[in-house]
C-alpha cells in the first residue's frame, strides 16, 4: 500500500485530515514540506495530499508533469479543477469523502501500476494505460479513467451496480445525476468491440467484464 503524505502548511486543517485518517484506520500519514518533497518522490511513489498555495503548488505539480509515474495528487483548492491532479476537493470540502477517496486510491494505486489484466482476446496494461488484442502488437490507448474503470470491473467479484461504479470510480454519491458512466463505457466498447463483440456487458444497471482470465 502506498504511503500517504500530507504536504498542508495549515496546521489546523492537517490535523483534522490526520485526526480523520486516524480514525479510518489507515496507515499513519507522514508529514512534510515542499523541501522534502523531492526526497520522498525519490524512493517512492505515495498517495500526496496537499493544500493549494498557489504558485508554490502549481510548481510543485508541474515538476511532475514530464514523469512517466507519478504519485496520486489529491488537491485541497478553491478551483474545481486543476490540471496536472489526480483529483480535486474544491473548498468547503467533506472530510468523510476526501478519506473515501483515499481509500480508493490507496486500494488502486497498485494495480493502476503494476497488474495485468486479461479478458477475451484483449491484455489490459494497466500501468501503460494500455491494452493489446491478441496477434495485434499496437495498443489501444485509454485514458485514465478508462483504465480505472476496467481494472475495477476486473477485480469485481459480482457484476458491479452503477452507483458502485461511479462511487469508487469518480467519487460521486448516489445523489448526483450524470452520465459520465455510460459515456465511459460507450467510449470503451468503440474501442474494444470492433467486430461486434461485448467485453463489457451491461445487464439491470449491473457492468461486468466478459471473460475474466
Amino acid at each position: 500500500m502506498p504511503d500517504i503524505v500530507l504536504l498542508i502548511p495549515d496546521t489546523s486543517l492537517r490535523e483534522a485530515v490526520a485526526e480523520q485518517i486516524k480514525a479510518a484506520k489507515l496507515p499513519a500519514p507522514q508529514i512534510i514540506d515542499a523541501l522534502q518533497a523531492a526526497s520522498w518522490l525519490e524512493k517512492d511513489l505515495p498517495v500526496i495530499i496537499l493544500d493549494d498555495q498557489g504558485k508554490k503548488t502549481e510548481a510543485f505539480i508541474k515538476s511532475f508533469s514530464e514523469k512517466e509515474e507519478k504519485p496520486v495528487l489529491l488537491l485541497l483548492s478553491d478551483s474545481d479543477d486543476v490540471d496536472g491532479v489526480t483529483e480535486t476537493f474544491p473548498k468547503p470540502f467533506r472530510l468523510g469523502h476526501l478519506i473515501n477517496r483515499l481509500k480508493y486510491y490507496l486500494e488502486t494505486t497498485p494495480l493502476l501500476r503494476g497488474r495485468v489484466v486479461s479478458f477475451g482476446p484483449y491484455r489490459l496494461e494497466a500501468q501503460n494505460r494500455h491494452v493489446f488484442r491478441q496477434q495485434n502488437p499496437v495498443p489501444l490507448r485509454l485514458t485514465e479513467k478508462e483504465t480505472a474503470l476496467l481494472v475495477f470491473l476486473a477485480q469485481s467479484d459480482q457484476p458491479a451496480t452503477r452507483q458502485e461504479i461511479l462511487a469508487c470510480v469518480w467519487g460521486y454519491d448516489e445523489r448526483i445525476d450524470t452520465h459520465t458512466l455510460e459515456t465511459h463505457v460507450y467510449q470503451l466498447r468503440r474501442k474494444l468491440d470492433k467486430e461486434g463483440e461485448n467485453w463489457i456487458v451491461g445487464e439491470q444497471g449491473t457492468y461486468r467484464l466478459a471473460e475474466v482470465h
